[in-house]
C-alpha cells in the first residue's frame, strides 16, 4: 500500500507533490486505500474520496502506532562531503533509521554550502519509500564545536576515527542501551587529531569502524548498521 506523509492542518487530505504523484503519475481512483502519516508515529488507513488538482481528500478507515522505528534513536552529524555525496548520505541514512541528520562544517570540509531543503525532500521520500512513520530532520549547517556542545542531550556520543586502534565501535556499545547517541563522521580527509581531543574533552568515545578505511559517504552506513545490529 502507497504511504504519503502529509501536514497535520491537512489531514487526512494529501496535497502539493504527493497530491499529483497519487492523481497523475499512479493514476489512483477514488476507493483505493492508501496509508496517511503525519509525523507523530501513527499510521493511517484512509481511503480515497475525490482527487482534485493538488488535492486528494481521503476518509481514515483505521489507526495505529507504528513499530518500525528502531529503539535507539541517533543523530548523525555528518561532515559536508563535496559534490552530491550528501545526497546519498541522507537518502541511506533515512533508509537505515537515522532520527536526525545534522551537516556539519569541520577543520578539512571543502564544501561550505548546505542544501537544507533539498536534503529535508530527500529525507521524506526515503522515508516514505522504507515505509518510516517519521520524516528525519535534516537541520542546518552547524560547525564542529557548536556540535560538541549538544553531548550533554544525548546517552552517548561516538566519534569514528581511522586512528583508533583499541576501541571498537562494538566495545563502545557493547552491555549499553541508550535510548539516544550522537554519532560524528568526519569529511574526506578525516578528523583532524586536535578535533578527536576536543571531542574526547567534551565526552564523546573515539572507535574504530574496522581496519579499512572507509569514505565518508560510507561511514555513517557502517555505523549505522552496526548500531542497528547491536542494539537491535
Amino acid at each position: 500500500m502507497h504511504r504519503f506523509f502529509t501536514a497535520p492542518e491537512d489531514f487526512p487530505a494529501v496535497t502539493g507533490s504527493d497530491a499529483h504523484q497519487i492523481k497523475d503519475v499512479l493514476r489512483m481512483k477514488p476507493g483505493e486505500q492508501i496509508e496517511l502519516l503525519t509525523g507523530d508515529g501513527q499510521v493511517h488507513e484512509a481511503k480515497i474520496i475525490s482527487l482534485a488538482k493538488g488535492r486528494v481528500a481521503c476518509a481514515v478507515l483505521s489507526s495505529r502506532q507504528d513499530e518500525s522505528e528502531p529503539k535507539t534513536r541517533v543523530t548523525l552529524a555528518q561532515a559536508l562531503p563535496k559534490a552530491r555525496k550528501m545526497d546519498l548520505v541522507v537518502e541511506k541514512c533515512v533508509e537505515l533509521g537515522v532520527h536526525r541528520i545534522i551537516p556539519m562544517l569541520s577543520e578539512r570540509v571543502i564544501a561550505k554550502e548546505g542544501k537544507p531543503e533539498r536534503w529535508q525532500k530527500i529525507a521524506k521520500e526515503a522515508a516514505e519509500q522504507s515505509k518510516r512513520a517519521i520524516i528525519p530532520q535534516v537541520g542546518e549547517a552547524m560547525n564542529f564545536r557548536d556540535v560538541l556542545k549538544l553531548k550533554g542531550r544525548f546517552e552517548l556520543a561516538l566519534i569514528p576515527w581511522e586512528a583508533e586502534k583499541q576501541h571498537s565501535l562494538k566495545q563502545a556499545l557493547s552491555g549499553k542501551t541508550p535510548g539516544s547517541i550522537l554519532l560524528l563522521i568526519g569529511p574526506e580527509g578525516g578528523f583532524s587529531a586536535t578535533e578527536v581531543d576536543l571531542a574526547r574533552q567534551a565526552g564523546f568515545v573515539s572507535v574504530s569502524l574496522g581496519k579499512r578505511i572507509l569514505r565518508t559517504e560510507t561511514a555513517g552506513f557502517a555505523a549505522l548498521a552496526a548500531i542497528n545490529y547491536e542494539l537491535g
